[in-house]
């Protein structure tokens, strides 16, 4: 059985239907932009729901990450 492959346009579409990344640059996806616009928060946080929104976005970009490594092929 082959293993299912994701395009990086499959990574852009999950990332915007992921509540929790709502506030973030999704589209295109680039995982750069999105997890320095999510270490910002976590530096601006000043509220207990802004660190939690900041450990919410994270988890978020390592499941992401782990279909991203997993799944996409990258033909170089």
């Amino acid at each position: 059985m082959s293993k299912p492959l994701l395009t990086e346009a499959d990574l852009t579409v999950i990332a915007e239907g992921t509540p929790v990344l709502d506030p973030f640059p999704t589209r295109p996806w680039n995982r750069e932009r999105l997890l320095a616009a999510v270490l910002d928060l976590h530096l601006k946080a000043k509220t207990k729901a802004d660190r939690e929104a900041f450990q919410q976005a994270l988890g978020a970009i390592q499941v992401l990450d782990a279909l991203d490594r997993l799944y996409v092929r990258r033909d170089e």
